[in-house]
């Protein structure tokens, strides 16, 4: 065998044991003022995506199994698929040397919003999709406390209908919410009763972020304010664009300021409870029930955030674990070029492990 091509299947071997997480979301307003669309993202998404499953990496993705424009799991669902019957049409070339096993996709998915995905929609995506549902006992939400699945309307969208769902409901979903990120982060264990082994779902070892709500929001904190907050302080390698605004855009400008600089105002409670008036609705329902154990309020997030944040300020490239110098990853956090982007988190993805990341 070619030694090259011996050397590509060992990297490719190591790289099915990294599940990379990717933090995204549409945010029109920021994007346009940048000169930037829709498609502008998804073409940066498969930039950032295609070399990371060739290698074998799989990836990590807590968007809704839901055919819409701002929505990108399908996209994935899409890319990972292509991917997986290119490199079986190589293999049934013959070129089986050179054939590198494809990463799968890993969605999460929590309560109530898994209550949507059909049986058939699951089975479609069987062989490039492992969704993950969390529940809410896996949450840690008491017997007594939980809503039957019976009980729930699957077409509620508690994202855009708060004002209209019920108390518990609403709060529990916050929960669940938060608890899948936490749990994706951390890996978990699956037990089914039809399956006699239990299925072990590995940890985010590398999470890349950019765009994300600010407002409007589901939980008790934005998305990717809990996400980079869990990853700072587990010490996981981060990549943060910056410059395609959202809630990336915020804590980027919270890390590239001197220490000691006041904070941008969306690392505030008060600000989230003036903007996003359903946030106000979720800090009332908390007085119903204790959260639980691990599940962050908005207030107690927020510090540890902006805790985080501080301590990172000091030495970026050794706090974000980017495998960058300082410079680069700075310029990783402020550009808007999107082939510059992709290629620093590739560079920084070889320098933290050569053997295990794809050329871009």
């Amino acid at each position: 065998m070619n030694p090259l091509v011996k050397a590509q299947r060992i990297r490719s071997r190591a790289g099915a044991h990294r599940l990379i997480a990717l933090s995204l979301s549409y945010e029109r307003a920021p994007l346009l003022a940048r000169g930037f669309g829709l498609e502008h993202l998804r073409e940066l998404l498969v930039l950032l995506a295609r070399p990371l499953l060739r290698q074998g990496a799989s990836l990590a993705y807590g968007g809704r199994l839901q055919e819409r424009n701002d929505n990108f799991t399908f996209d994935l669902l899409r890319l990972v698929s292509a991917e997986q019957d290119e490199a079986a049409e190589r293999e049934k070339s013959g070129g089986t040397d050179d054939v590198q096993p494809i990463g799968r996709l890993y969605n999460y998915s929590a309560w109530p919003h898994y209550l949507r995905i059909t049986p058939a929609l699951e089975a479609r995506w069987i062989n490039s999709c492992r969704i993950i549902r969390i529940d809410q006992a896996m949450a840690g939400i008491t017997p007594d406390g939980r809503i039957p699945d019976g009980d729930v309307d699957p077409a509620c969208d508690p994202e855009r209908d708060l004002a209209n769902l019920p108390r518990k409901l609403a709060l529990n979903g916050a929960i669940c919410l938060s608890a899948m990120r936490r749990m994706a982060m951390d890996g978990l264990a699956l037990t089914s009763p039809d399956v006699p082994r239990t299925e072990s779902v590995p940890p985010v070892s590398i999470r890349i972020v950019l765009g994300g709500r600010l407002s409007g929001f589901s939980g008790f904190l934005p998305g990717i304010f809990e996400e980079v907050l869990l990853t700072l302080e587990r010490g996981v390698p981060l990549y943060l664009m910056g410059g395609f605004g959202g809630a990336a855009e915020v804590i980027a400008r919270a890390l590239l300021a001197p220490p000691g600089t006041p904070l941008p105002e969306p690392l505030n409670a008060g600000w989230h409870i003036t903007n996003t008036p359903r946030l106000d609705t979720l800090r009332k329902l908390q007085g119903m029930q204790p959260l639980p154990f691990g599940i962050l309020d908005t207030e107690t997030g927020l510090a540890r955030l902006r805790a985080a944040i501080e301590q990172a300020r000091a030495g970026l490239p050794q706090a974000l674990k980017t495998g960058l110098d300082d410079i680069e990853t700075r310029e990783l956090m402020e550009t808007r070029d999107m082939r510059r982007a992709a290629a620093l988190v590739h560079k920084g993805l070889a320098q933290n492990d050569p053997s295990e990341v794809p050329a871009a």
